[in-house]
């Protein structure tokens, strides 16, 4: 059944080549959209364009009869707009797996989307990469991450780590865009959430499949950090990692604060753009994270760990 599910893409695409498995990882807004734009443009590395949801494919019963279906609800694949990208040529293919209603793992279903993206580009194909790259952010780092070195035989995950107050505002700015008023309870969680997955990301720093930048230093010196990051994923490094890209076409961030390419540093402090109210609350959680047990964390500390990974 798995030959008769693949297009033209499949004979491009050999075993070795999907367990070369690379995952973006960190907070929400802590710069994964970023980091795996940059990349995007290596001819070595095929990166799959959008987050994959696994917090919430890991904990569902795929290998049912409606796995497919079930994978495909949560695909973000049909809410962003990508260049070049035939979407109901993607969408036919996933209506055929789900159609035969075979039993499929967690793993499979990956494969699929990975070959149906790639044979739903338009135009010129990516060249045949020697491994790919999907991103994650936030929810059980241990689920995700445990699931990811687990299912493949050649993982690798980058993590990318940002100062939490800088996370907490982004989202409370995106909210805000969005014309979202969040309650205490969720400012509270949205300040603590970020704490949470930096502190997972931290105790899994020593693992020889990780490796971890600041998304400070990204800002700051793009060119240098992701030589660190190419030379990690053992990808030639070039000018192309400082430009985003998705299939190759140069981008704006979809999550960027500002409508411009490259990479950038805005400058802001925590609590630009935040009301008094969101001001109070996240000081609050802030300060009463430092004390709880299982909660405190030195970001200066786990950021200055960063510089000292493998590069």
């Amino acid at each position: 059944m798995q030959n008769q599910l693949r297009h033209a893409v499949t004979e491009r695409l050999t075993v070795n080549w999907f367990e070369n498995a690379v995952l973006v990882y960190g907070p929400r807004k802590a710069g994964t959209t970023l980091l795996h734009n940059l990349l995007d443009g290596s001819a070595d590395l095929f990166v799959y364009p959008e987050e994959l949801k696994l917090k919430r494919l890991v904990h569902l019963d795929v290998e049912s009869g409606n796995g497919a279906e079930l994978y495909r609800q949560r695909s973000r694949m049909f809410h962003t707009p990508l260049p070049r990208f035939d979407l109901t040529r993607y969408a036919a293919a996933w209506n055929e797996v789900i159609r035969q209603r075979g039993k499929h793992t967690l793993k499979d279903l990956i494969r699929y989307d990975v070959d149906f993206v790639i044979d739903a580009i338009t135009g010129a194909k990516p060249p045949a990469a020697r491994a790919w790259c999907a991103k994650e952010v936030g929810g059980n780092t241990g689920a995700v991450i445990g699931w990811w070195l687990r299912n493949f035989s050649a993982p690798r995950v980058v993590f990318i780590v940002r100062n939490p107050l800088m996370v907490t505002r982004a989202v409370l700015n995106d909210r805000r865009r969005k014309q979202r008023r969040l309650s205490l309870r969720e400012i509270w969680r949205e300040t603590m959430d970020p704490i949470k997955v930096l502190l997972a990301q931290k105790s899994l720093l020593g693992d020889p499949h990780v490796v971890a930048i600041a998304y400070e230093d990204l800002v700051a010196n793009p060119q240098g950090t992701m030589r660190k990051v190419a030379n990690f994923l053992a990808i030639p490094n070039g000018s192309y990692l400082t430009l985003p890209t998705i299939f190759g076409e140069p981008v704006v961030v979809r999550t960027a604060s500002n409508a411009t390419s490259g990479v950038f540093d805005s400058g802001a402090s925590w609590s630009d753009g935040l009301t008094l109210r969101e001001r109070i609350v996240v000081v609050t959680a802030s300060v009463l994270a430092r004390i709880i047990p299982g909660r405190s964390l030195d970001y200066q500390a786990l950021a200055a760990a960063t510089r000292q990974s493998p590069r």
